[in-house]
């Protein structure tokens, strides 16, 4: 499994991210503002947590700019009836310290 990449940001279109780590691409989905808040190191590459989505018929990275982002990736799809989509989505709306205040607060 992949579980974290940092190189240098080839692309980036609606969410999609493709992420050059040593002349390999590798394409991920992450959440809106991640690429922002992903640290970056002196030579202008992001570091990425990385969630490996496997499926028999697809291989999915999901990227994260922090271990709490992915641990809150992580439960909203081990929620019923949340897949990977819509997880990105609403950690897109709310990163991980906001969704757990709204979660506390029951809203």
């Amino acid at each position: 499994m992949i579980g974290r990449l940092t190189g240098k940001v080839l692309e980036e279109a609606d969410g999609g991210t493709v992420v050059d780590v040593n002349g390999v691409g590798y394409e991920v989905t992450v959440p809106l503002g991640t690429l922002g808040r992903a640290g970056r190191d002196g030579e202008d590459r992001v570091t990425l947590f990385v969630h490996t989505h496997v499926r028999e018929d697809v291989f999915s990275l999901f990227g994260f700019a922090s271990d709490a982002d992915r641990l809150a990736f992580r439960t909203l799809i081990g929620v019923s009836s949340v897949g990977p989509k819509t997880a990105i989505q609403v950690l897109s709306a709310l990163p991980a310290p906001e969704l757990g205040q709204a979660i506390a607060r029951k809203e």
